[in-house]
């Protein structure tokens, strides 16, 4: 596992000693909760759009991803992975551990740290499950559910080599920062389209991933 030291330094002094209960009382506001239909979000004017249409998909796959925040001495981290190049789908993406949601799982959190434990080897009992954030519609049929958790510093992290190439994490601090979003642009057929994205160091995080990230920056904010 790689952990990008960078700023983590400096993530408590920014945040505050009390970001944890700022987390849990602002998951109660309605903005946390709204549904998000990302690309229609930022790509009004695509909607109908004929060049797009073979990537929509009429029926909703359910899914949930764990938001790993873990409270180091020098302040709060958020684990992301870096997915397999083998995995048949979002290969080689960053991601937060997570999956779609199986016909046995009671919940979508249960169906989060399941694919949690089985990605990079954290146990549901070192994850402290503090509220979900409303769901995120991605462009390609996937209506996921953002689990927000505590892990426990002390959690035996590991990855699955199957399904993840690379464990690592970066500030808390770092993705509150609104300035260190934006939405970058990318082709499709020769028509330009935008995506979220929200990099760290060397890691270009974009989709659905960035996106969960600027909920969570936005409901963080003053």
């Amino acid at each position: 596992m790689t952990i990008t030291k960078g700023r983590i330094e400096k993530a408590h002094a920014t945040l505050g000693g009390d970001w944890r209960e700022r987390i849990t009382e602002n998951l109660k506001n309605a903005s946390a909760q709204r549904l998000r239909m990302l690309f229609h979000e930022i790509n009004p004017h695509l909607v109908g759009e004929k060049a797009f249409e073979s990537r929509w998909s009429n029926e909703r796959r359910d899914a949930a991803v764990l938001v790993p925040i873990i409270d180091r001495r020098a302040g709060p981290t958020v684990l992301l992975t870096v997915r397999s190049s083998d995995m048949p789908s979002h290969a080689g993406q960053i991601s937060f551990p997570g999956g779609r949601l199986h016909e046995d799982d009671p919940s979508a959190v249960a169906a989060a740290l399941r694919e949690t434990e089985e990605e990079v080897n954290i146990p549901t009992d070192a994850v402290d499950v503090i509220g979900v954030l409303g769901v995120h519609e991605g462009g390609i049929g996937y209506s996921v559910t953002p689990v927000i958790g505590i892990v426990n510093p002390n959690a035996p992290i590991k990855a699955c080599p199957r399904e993840v190439a690379e464990i690592f994490e970066a500030p808390l601090a770092h993705f509150v920062n609104l300035n260190n979003h934006y939405t970058e642009e990318r082709e499709l057929k020769g028509i330009k389209y935008n995506m979220f994205a929200a990099p760290y160091g060397d890691y270009h995080i974009w989709g659905l991933t960035a996106a969960i990230l600027r909920t969570i920056a936005e409901m963080l904010q003053e």
